[in-house]
């Protein structure tokens, strides 16, 4: 009986790691967020504008430094993280003088999209004075094709050895990692780095959309039943935690070398990945279908009736996907009509009980509370949102973009302007986790900032 439970859940996960969604934004444009959440943080009532320098400055200025503090963090990383993969020692970074490959061999070391661009600008929020400086295209910045989302967004150009606000610096850079950073990494993602990575095949998503490739450093499955692990053991290959120790590490180094503005903004990476925690889609796989009825289901697939699981997964990838686009839309209108009472501001500026931040803080506290409100998050999606967007799996959401760009729009007329506040107050209730999260996760590097 126990085998047949394994095949049945097996082939769920065989279909699921091919379908999860491939946009896997957690949060859309998390300056939104982040900017509301930190912006009466006290560390800013003393934090001295920073000095704006290319990465390349940075990387040969602590080069020597740099070498060993990797080479001791890999080992801390394989140690500590238990589903790591490795980094190769091949690509271990050396510090070898030269000017010319120092990006890209930092790139590889960390294991990051080697076109990562990572120029000197800031993301500014609706209503911010650019102060005169340029405006800045999405396609300099990262290395998508599809930009379609970032064409409302204000980018300014920062000039090398500008001074700039540290708040500004992290806030920016909480959104730089949903630019690029986590693509091609795999052994099939057809790419030269990919090949020589580590991390092997792409363990879900289908590795021929841009955008799949960086599910696994955005997601990770902490808390499902010890049987779907033994079928689909794909799902502990996600390495989130991996980013965000490896990130917050580079941030504290950068602080520990007097360069702040790079410790800044390697905090700000590391944040987004702690922020995607609070995105229940992220923390578990099929939010609303129970262990019992994912093996049930499976059954009808083994039967010949996968119609479930096709079903089971289109609605979960379409209450994913506009879970996302109201949180933006909603956003956006917030800031624009700077409604600083909106649920959104008030659950960011007042967020759960902070908690200390550590490993089991990431892989039980926080992760553990997103997973656990998965499927009440799911069903009020179901109830709030117009029937065919997230409840009929013969629709694919994403073609349906003048609704989705009109959301509460359309949900006010089907299912009344109740239903908007209510799936308001229910995102509200994720915002204030996102808000703990990060909070707590600035407050150790701002720990660790002034021990040095």
């Amino acid at each position: 009986m126990k085998k047949n439970l394994l095949t049945s859940a097996a082939l769920l996960f065989c279909m699921l790691s091919a379908s999860l969604m491939p946009e896997v934004n957690a949060w859309s444009e998390h300056p939104l967020l982040t900017g509301p959440a930190l912006k009466n943080h006290p560390v800013w009532a003393t934090a001295a504008p920073v000095r704006a320098t290319h990465l390349r400055t940075f990387l040969l200025e602590t080069e020597k430094e740099l070498e060993l503090f990797l080479a001791q963090h890999e080992a801390w990383s394989r140690a500590n993280l238990p589903n790591y993969a490795p980094r190769p020692d091949a690509l271990a970074f050396k510090a070898t003088g030269n000017p010319d490959d120092i990006v890209e061999r930092f790139y590889r070391a960390i294991r990051i999209n080697p076109h990562t661009k990572a120029p000197l600008y800031l993301h500014l929020l609706p209503g911010d004075d650019s102060l005169g400086r340029p405006r800045a295209h999405p396609a300099d910045l990262c290395t998508l094709t599809g930009l379609e989302l970032m064409q409302f967004t204000h980018y300014v150009w920062l000039k090398d050895g500008e001074m700039v606000s540290p708040f500004d610096v992290l806030v920016t850079a909480t959104d730089e990692p949903d630019y690029g950073l986590d693509l091609g990494l795999f052994a099939d993602s057809n790419t030269p780095y990919g090949d020589v990575y580590g991390f092997g095949n792409q363990p879900f998503g289908n590795p021929k959309l841009e955008y799949s490739g960086q599910a696994p450093f955005h997601m990770a499955f902490y808390h499902e039943a010890g049987i779907l692990y033994a079928a689909g053991p794909f799902l502990k290959r996600t390495w989130l935690d991996y980013r965000i120790f490896l990130f917050k590490a580079l941030a504290e180094f950068a602080f520990h070398k007097s360069q702040d503005y790079w410790g800044w903004r390697f905090a700000g990476w590391g944040m987004h990945y702690v922020g995607d925690i609070s995105q229940p889609y992220h923390m578990k796989p099929l939010p609303g279908v129970s262990t019992a009825r994912m093996i049930r289901i499976n059954l009808q697939s083994m039967m010949g009736a996968p119609k479930a699981v096709n079903n089971a997964v289109q609605l979960v990838s379409n209450r994913h996907a506009v879970m996302e686009v109201y949180q933006q839309l909603v956003s956006l209108e917030m800031h624009n009509g700077k409604n600083y009472e909106h649920p959104f501001y008030k659950a960011l500026q007042n967020p759960a009980p902070l908690q200390p931040f550590s490993y089991d803080f990431i892989l039980r506290t926080a992760s553990g509370t997103s997973a656990a409100k998965g499927k009440a998050t799911d069903k009020a999606l179901a109830k709030y949102i117009p029937h065919h967007m997230v409840s009929d799996p013969s629709v694919e959401v994403s073609t349906l973009v003048t609704e989705l760009m009109n959301l509460m729009q359309e949900i006010e007329k089907e299912k009344g302007p109740d239903a908007v506040d209510a799936l308001t107050q229910v995102i509200a209730g994720h915002l204030r986790d996102y808000s703990m999260h990060i909070n707590s996760y600035l407050n150790d590097v701002i720990r660790v900032k002034e021990a040095h």
